[in-house]
């Protein structure tokens, strides 16, 4: 059986299954089962590419898994088991008034669909499947968004319904642009297919093409959340629940970087490449230095690490950019290392803000003497992010500042300022919380800790060891092919 679809049969099977249960400990439990088949139907997948060295095609070639995809097949497949895992103990804590019953019924059904949408395309080898995947996630992520119809919720997914809605009308202009400047050289669907447009990129004009990508780029650079593109994002990821949160920062913004950089590398196949890079550079530093200074304004925990989402969107931006091996490198870990430890910051908020009832950071202080694990699993979180070794992030960032250096040496000023003022705006706004001499009292006992604070521990420790093992790695003879 072809290995992708065996890996989208899982994710196909728990949108048709789960609204048809109504008892909520069932489904929350079936839902975990499938993201857990699916991820491992992901490892033979990941495997196959990885290890047989090829390229696995579906549906007349509309659907592919190469090394780049299977990569982002690994990160969205592992990061969907652990929040649906954590789910079990989020919405068991949830008040009934929060959620109702028909409500939490299609919460796993818009879950599994939206994880679907992001699936599809990182497999999408057709860029108007790739398109119609997107839109897919944006619809379902707004359900989502508005899970609970909240005054601030509903304004919330509006505000992101609207804008990514325009940013997907954009994207879909730069797909159609890109097709007509392809149709002369491709016919039929060969015009739409990511493989062929790669390997046929040098004959088509390169004007039309950097014309296609500013469109492709502003389309789904809207969902990926670049400044000033990104009014969205701050409020969905304050106010949808935490696990929801979770995936927007740390699969979603990744999908829509995956598809500006595949287009990108059609564009470095011609005579504009540097047009791509230059506008990763200033699109990345932009939001890179926006988000730093807007930390230091934020009042509420899950707003905060909305911007600080922007912020390492925008350092892995100017690592594909920079456009050198070791850039790639350093922007492919960042990615990875983000993702991990965000999901686990927002994991960590999620059950703080249920516990006490606030994300007001002003009203939350003490935690490491009130509630010790939510505490420390929180700072913890907050050192990952902010690149303390040995965190992985540490290392991501060092090799991006040492790829910057042998590029575009002026430009690690600009890094660096935006580096030192996220670590004074973070580190001031979670010590409170953390540390105090009035330790909130008034706290709420949770139910089902295991699911709350398993994925937490799981992905800290991969970031704590991915920190260990890259400095061996990168004493490795081969790793001198990155210098």
């Amino acid at each position: 059986m072809n290995f992708i679809l065996l890996f989208l049969i899982p994710s196909l099977l728990a949108i048709i299954i789960l609204p048809m249960i109504a008892d909520r400990c069932i489904a929350a439990k079936m839902s975990f089962l499938f993201s857990v088949f699916s991820f491992l139907c992901a490892l033979p997948l990941i495997f196959s590419v990885y290890f047989h060295d090829q390229t696995v095609f579906f549906l007349n070639q509309w659907l592919f898994c190469d090394k780049l995809g299977a990569f982002f097949i690994g990160i969205n497949s592992f990061i969907l088991m652990s929040t649906s895992f954590y789910s079990l103990g989020y919405l068991a804590n949830e008040p009934p008034e929060n959620l109702s019953k028909i409500i939490y019924r299609y919460y796993h059904t818009f879950f599994h669909l939206f994880s679907f949408g992001m699936l599809i395309v990182i497999l999408s080898n057709n860029i108007g499947l790739m398109w119609i995947a997107m839109e897919l996630s944006t619809i379902a992520s707004v359900v989502l968004v508005a899970l609970y119809q909240t005054q601030e919720a509903l304004e919330a997914a509006w505000k992101y319904l609207i804008l990514c809605g325009m940013g997907i009308g954009l994207a879909l202009l730069g797909t159609v642009i890109i097709y007509f400047a392809a149709h002369d050289q491709l016919t039929n669907e060969q015009g739409l297919l990511w493989t062929a447009l790669f390997a046929n990129a040098p004959n088509f004009s390169a004007k039309l093409l950097a014309i296609s990508f500013v469109f492709l780029f502003i389309g789904y650079g809207t969902k990926a959340g670049f400044f000033p593109l990104h009014n969205w994002l701050p409020d969905a990821h304050s106010e949808g629940p935490a696990p929801i949160s979770a995936l927007l920062s740390g699969l979603l913004l990744n999908v829509a970087l995956l598809a500006i950089f595949r287009f990108k590398l059609i564009l470095s196949k011609t005579s504009d490449a540097d047009f791509a890079s230059h506008l990763l550079l200033w699109f990345g530093f932009a939001s890179l230095l926006f988000a730093s200074f807007s930390l230091m304004r934020q009042r509420k925990l899950k707003r905060l690490f909305a911007y600080s989402s922007i912020e390492h969107i925008g350092l892995i931006s100017i690592a594909l950019g920079i456009g050198t091996p070791l850039a790639y490198f350093a922007g492919l870990l960042h990615l990875l290392m983000h993702s991990l430890s965000k999901t686990a910051a927002f994991f960590s908020s999620g059950s703080i803000i249920q516990r006490f009832h606030t994300q007001t950071i002003s009203q939350l202080k003490g935690l490491t003497q009130s509630f010790p694990f939510a505490g420390w699993s929180l700072l913890f979180c907050c050192f990952a992010l902010l690149g303390l070794p040995p965190s992985g992030i540490f290392f991501s960032e060092l090799l991006l500042l040492l790829a910057i250096l042998k590029t575009h040496a002026l430009l690690a000023l600009p890094l660096i300022i935006g580096l030192v003022v996220s670590f004074i705006a973070i580190f001031y706004k979670i010590q409170p919380i953390a540390f105090s001499m009035y330790p909130l009292t008034n706290d709420h006992l949770l139910k089902n800790r295991e699911a709350l604070t398993l994925p937490i521990m799981i992905h800290l420790f991969l970031v704590l060891l991915a920190g260990m093992i890259i400095p061996l790695l990168m004493m490795h003879p081969i790793a001198h092919v990155l210098w």
